[in-house]
Parts: structure tokens; C-alpha cells; sequence
């Protein structure tokens, strides 16, 4: 979709906070109106490190990780669907996204006995709007999940939706013909690679995200470790993002963490 290409890259970027040696994979909440592309952009990027669900529970989060040990992050559509089941079933979802994010699920008791996990940690990519935002805050706040969640609020600006209208009405032209339109473009191929990748990290630029992350801790009104460690994480996963082959991270990440760092917030959209 026209005018996504930051969003996009930030989505491929916390995806590949989990092919990075040594830090925990991101985790993201895409706060937006509805028609915004959250979705569909996420959608676009594929891969056998994610996994995208219409809904989930707890327990389903639980039968996710079993089952894709190659998974670094759990794809949920729209966290609205997943929240509109009966409270004591949202609350449950809401604490296992809360664990695996952190610490991970080691293990489980329940009735139907114990349940072990080898790698119990895993990211989360969702997609929200502003309303259940509002709906949510409170309790989020007291059990810790809004700092586990790296938020992106967004709006289009007028001038942008009148373009993606224009692009809509060229798609529709072209598809009656069954052709594609003259401007479309494909996104780049997104290749993740298998495993792990060490990137380096020069003190001078660790500084510059930490000034970064220590202001929006502030704004925020957060302590600020949980975000600090979210914004070193995406420094270092941009720059394997621009270089797979000896990744090191130069003014170029800094710049993209500057650009991201505005719309870090629950409460104040920006436009892209």
C-alpha cells in the first residue's frame, strides 16, 4: 500500500530482532483506525519465522509454540477479535502474551498434568485501534504488558489518503481488464536467515540510542529499562536488515530509530 515503506521496514526490522545473537525477539502493537494497512503489511512479509492468527488464546499460544519451534514471533490480525471473548478467557490470553514476551513459559500445571516448554519466548505483532487502546490501558499498565509492547500509533495525513483512493480506483480500472497497473510495485523479497547472526555494536552509537530511549522513557512515564532494551534490540536487527553478511551498526540504524522513536507512543498518533 502507497506510503507504508517506513512502516514496513519497521515490521521486517522486528522480525528480524529474533536472528539476532544475544537479545530477545520485540515485540510490536500497531495502534491505528481501521483501514489503516496494519494487516496487510504484516501479512506481506511471510516467512518461517512468523505465524499470523485471526485469533488465539492462551491455550492456543501455548499449542503455537509446541508446534513451530522455528517461530520467533506470533502474528495476531486484529487483537480485538482475540479480546472478545469472555473477560476470564481475555485476561488468561492477555497473561500468556505477557510471559512469552519477557521471561517465556518454561512449564504449566493444569489439570491435564504438566506441560514443558524448550523455548517458551517468543515476540508478538499486533494490530489494534485507538479505542480499545483506551479500553485496555489500565489494566496493561498494572500488570506490566504495555512497556512488554513496542506501540507504533499512526494516522494517514489527508494528502496520503486521497493518493491510496487514486491508487484503489487505477487497481479497479486495471483488474476489470485483468491487468496490473503500470505503477504497481512488488515489495522486495524478504529473506530471514536460519539462524542467529552476531551484529557489531560500536559504543558510540549505543550512546546516541540510549539518549533516544531515555527521552521517550520520560514522555512516556516509564522507568525506561524495558524500552532501552527494545531500542538497542532494533538497532542492531536494522542494521542485519541492511547487511546480512558482518552487520554493524552506523549512524544509518540511529537515524532509522529516530524516525521510529516519534510514534512510540499510546496515546498520540503521527502521521506517516
Amino acid at each position: 500500500m502507497i506510503g507504508t515503506e517506513l512502516l514496513r521496514e519497521l515490521i521486517e526490522t522486528v522480525i528480524l530482532t529474533g536472528k539476532v545473537k544475544g537479545i530477545n525477539p520485540v515485540s510490536l502493537l500497531l495502534i491505528a483506525a481501521p483501514e489503516s494497512g496494519k494487516t496487510s503489511v504484516v501479512l506481506e512479509r511471510a516467512c518461517k519465522s512468523i505465524e499470523a492468527y485471526a485469533d488465539i488464546t492462551g491455550r492456543g499460544i501455548h499449542a503455537v509454540i509446541k508446534a513451530n519451534p522455528e517461530l520467533t514471533h506470533i502474528v495476531i490480525n486484529d487483537l480485538v477479535a482475540c479480546l472478545s471473548h469472555k473477560q476470564s478467557v481475555n485476561r488468561y490470553t492477555i497473561a500468556q502474551l505477557n510471559a512469552i514476551t519477557e521471561e517465556g513459559i518454561t512449564s504449566i500445571a493444569s489439570p491435564g498434568g504438566i506441560e514443558k516448554f524448550e523455548d517458551g519466548k517468543r515476540g508478538i505483532i499486533a494490530s489494534l485501534t485507538y479505542e480499545l487502546v483506551k479500553d485496555a490501558r489500565h489494566w496493561w499498565n498494572k500488570i506490566g504488558f504495555t512497556s512488554r509492547m513496542l506501540p507504533f500509533c499512526y494516522m494517514y495525513p489527508a494528502d496520503l489518503i486521497v493518493q491510496i483512493k487514486s491508487d484503489i480506483d487505477l487497481h479497479q480500472q486495471y483488474g476489470n481488464n485483468g491487468a496490473s497497473p503500470p505503477t504497481t510495485k512488488k515489495p522486495k523479497d524478504f529473506p530471514v536467515p536460519k539462524n542467529t547472526i552476531s551484529v557489531e555494536y560500536p559504543a558510540e552509537f549505543v550512546k546516541d540510542i540510549r539518549r533516544i530511549a531515555d527521552v521517550r522513557a520520560i514522555i512516556l512515564r516509564e522507568q525506561g529499562m524495558r524500552r532501552l532494551k527494545q531500542y538497542h534490540a532494533l538497532a542492531q536487527a536494522h542494521a542485519l536488515w541492511r547487511k546480512r553478511a558482518s552487520p554493524i551498526v552506523t549512524e544509518k540504524d540511529v537515524e532509522f530509530m529516530s524516525k521510529i522513536d516519534k510514534y512510540v507512543s499510546y496515546e498520540e498518533a503521527q502521521p506517516l
